[in-house]
């Protein structure tokens, strides 16, 4: 059989593969049948050739090829024949899928197929020499003729993510309630491997009863806020490049632009706060975090950061993210006026303190 996924999350991809596995049998043979081919290794013959290998005291052989035909696909649509070298290769994985044999798994793993191309439509590849012409089924016909099971495996959005998590804690006996899988899910974000990892936590914790969403602030460290971190150390090092990314990772995991700038916000008044109480003597992360109602681990973070600004400084940060509040609240574009403002923040230039520090 033929498995195709695509738009594959890999960790759901991963779980597939290890299904398959599974099926081959005892572990340790089914390691010595499978294979993976990807990068440069994954050719049309080279898939041939491991498929039609027999398996090794087994049944069936199972298969694994990643990036081959999303490779393929734009090498196709770069060709302006179909007599392209990407054409030939195309027609002859194509016209041998229908041969794959019973004793092998094919699983071919994907991030896309431009399904207006050769690849997934099909094409004609015109007579050559005492070769005749032939129409070359594409992916679309052989799905239908159910030759290939396809499956598109794309990460859930943050509006089905909690559905995802429910339907998974469900599947494994695990109560949780609607708050708990609304919090974690806030907080671990779309990676679904932490996701799994944390839920199969917090049931140990839980011991039988529903998790609840304290449990979850308990146990599980919030990514976003991690993030929000990453931003600010780079702000502090000025390190634009290190800056912009960290922005871009934040919005990747889905926060709006008012929700990073509140969050940045948040930093910054945290390490004034800190510096303030560090100036007049205090040094003990224990003690400043009781004092001002902070965790422990975000005032040590805050605290190796403190030394990179000068009151004066801190104070600018501040009023120039209030700017930007306002500028987003009237009508500015606001991805434009944050990324405005991490650039902004993570190039100036140091200046004296206003005031002794």
């Amino acid at each position: 059989m033929i498995y195709l996924y695509l738009a594959a999350d890999e960790y759901l991809a991963a779980e597939r593969i290890a299904a398959h596995k599974a099926s081959l049998g005892d572990p340790e043979m089914a390691s010595l049948n499978m294979a993976e081919l990807t990068g440069a290794a994954a050719t049309p013959s080279a898939v041939m050739a491991e498929a039609s290998m027999m398996p090794f005291l087994s049944e069936r052989r199972l298969v694994v090829v990643r990036g081959l035909l999303d490779a393929l696909d734009k090498r196709m649509g770069l060709s302006k024949s179909t007599e392209s070298a990407a054409y030939q290769e195309a027609a002859q994985l194509l016209a041998n899928l229908h041969t794959i044999p019973d004793t092998c798994i094919l699983v071919l793993v994907d991030n896309s197929v431009d399904k207006r191309r050769g690849l997934w439509k099909g094409f004609v590849q015109p007579a050559s020499g005492d070769r005749p012409e032939r129409k070359i089924d594409g992916l679309d016909a052989l799905i239908k003729a159910k030759v290939i099971e396809a499956e598109t495996l794309t990460t859930p959005d943050p509006k089905t993510l909690p559905g995802w998590l429910q339907a998974r804690a469900r599947a494994r006996n695990i109560a949780i309630e609607g708050g708990a899988v609304a919090v974690l899910c806030d907080f671990v974000g779309g990676n679904l491997r932490q996701l799994d990892n944390e839920l199969e936590k917090l049931a140990l914790y839980a011991d039988g009863r529903p998790i609840t969403p304290q449990d979850v602030r308990a146990m599980v460290s919030d990514a976003s806020e991690e993030m929000i971190w990453n931003l600010t150390d780079a702000l502090a090092q000025r390190q634009p490049a290190k800056a912009m990314q960290a922005l871009r990772e934040l919005q990747r995991n889905d926060q709006n632009p008012i929700g990073m700038l509140s969050a940045i916000a948040r930093q910054y008044r945290m390490l004034i706060e800190i510096k303030s109480i560090m100036a007049a003597g205090q040094s003990n992360k224990f003690d400043i975090a009781k004092q001002l109602g902070y965790a422990a681990f975000p005032v040590e973070k805050a605290m190796r950061l403190v030394n990179q600004y000068t009151f004066d400084e801190l104070e600018h940060a501040m009023e120039r993210l209030l700017e930007a509040d306002v500028a987003m609240k009237t009508g500015a574009d606001q991805n434009t006026e944050i990324d405005v403002l991490v650039a902004e923040l993570s190039v100036r230039q140091r200046r004296q303190p206003a005031r002794a520090a």
